[in-house]
Order: C-alpha cells, then sequence, then structure tokens
C-alpha cells in the first residue's frame, strides 16, 4: 500500500501544480489588469503541466492494470482539446478586442471556442466505443455519470438562485469546467473505493 501511495504521488503534484498554475495566473491576470493578449500569454506555462500531469497518470494507471491503448489515445485527444481550446479561445477573445468584431466575424470568433468542447465529446464516445475492456469502460461512465449529476445539481440550484435574484448570472460556458470537476471528483472517487 505505501509504494501505491509514493507511486501515485506524482500524478497529485502535478494536477495541484496545473491546477492551482491555471487559477493563479488567471487571478494574477484579472488582479493586475493585464490587457487581454499578456493575459493569455501567462496561461501557456501552466497549460504545458498537463504533459508531465498526463504522463504521471498514465504510469500510475499501468502500475493498478487500469491502463488500455483506448485510454492513451483518449488521453492524446484530451490534450489536444485542452491546447485547443486556450489557443482558440485566445484567438476568440483577442480578435474581438483587436479587430473590434462585429456581424458574421463575430460569430464565428464566438464559436471557436466551442469547437474543442465538441470535439472532447466525440473524444469521450470515441473512447467508450474503443474501450475493449469492460471494467474500463465502467470506471469512466460511472464518472461521467457523477460529473452530469454534479453539472445538473449546481445548475438547478444556481438557477433558482439566480431567478430569486440572489447570485449573480454565470454564462452557459461555465458548464464544462463544472462538469470537468465532477469528472475529476468521479475518478477519484472510483479510484478511492476500488470500482
Amino acid at each position: 500500500m505505501a509504494s501505491e501511495v509514493v507511486s501515485r504521488r506524482p500524478v497529485w503534484l502535478w494536477g495541484a501544480a496545473f491546477f492551482v498554475g491555471m487559477f493563479g495566473t488567471g487571478l494574477g491576470a484579472r488582479f493586475l489588469d493585464l490587457p487581454s493578449i499578456p493575459s493569455m500569454l501567462v496561461m501557456i506555462p501552466p497549460m504545458l503541466l498537463l504533459i508531465p500531469f498526463v504522463r504521471a497518470s498514465e504510469r500510475a494507471q499501468a502500475e493498478c492494470g487500469a491502463f488500455s491503448p483506448a485510454t492513451r489515445r483518449y488521453n492524446r485527444r484530451g490534450l489536444i482539446w485542452s491546447f485547443a481550446y486556450v489557443l482558440l479561445l485566445s484567438v476568440a477573445v483577442v480578435g474581438s478586442r483587436t479587430l473590434h468584431a462585429q456581424g458574421p466575424l463575430l460569430w464565428v470568433l464566438a464559436i471557436l471556442p466551442a469547437l474543442p468542447i465538441l470535439y472532447l465529446l466525440w473524444a469521450m464516445r470515441r473512447y467508450l466505443v474503443e474501450e475493449q475492456d469492460e471494467y474500463l469502460r465502467k470506471c469512466v461512465v460511472n464518472a461521467a455519470l457523477s460529473a452530469t449529476g454534479l453539472l445538473l445539481g449546481v445548475a438547478t440550484v444556481w438557477g433558482f438562485l439566480e431567478t430569486f435574484g440572489l447570485v449573480p448570472h454565470v454564462p452557459g460556458w461555465a458548464a464544462v469546467p463544472v462538469w470537468a470537476i465532477g469528472l475529476g471528483l468521479g475518478t477519484f472517487v472510483n479510484r478511492w473505493r476500488g470500482a
């Protein structure tokens, strides 16, 4: 058991570094009131932390027999969508502000950051089709159901609080980070329970 904890420690360290880096740079950019381009650039170093985080996660999965070729492909697709999301979000924000976009160009820029999210949905479905191991597939489905439950619960409670004027409006794109947090929590609970 002690060796299992030691082998998984890098996953937690890389995950924590990524989480702190992303939120820290975002809050720092907001606190310093950085313009669009510098605030987008400060997001690059924490994004690069995803690469060792995924590698450490794959090593930990392989050590406990929960790694497959389908998982490797899904992880690579996840890295692609993550970097594409940050890139296209940056293009959309900077482009809309510097070009003073209107009309069709504004529509295109507004939709750009959603494209990697659609790719993520495809990648998850593709994983479920490609995964041969029923246990691994069940774990991902359980985590996805937990994420969906968290998202529906948060959206429902927040929606009623917003209806009664108790909290501010939250944009629809916030659903994806809430769902992703739920997916991470669901994965953690699966591993903790050994299910």
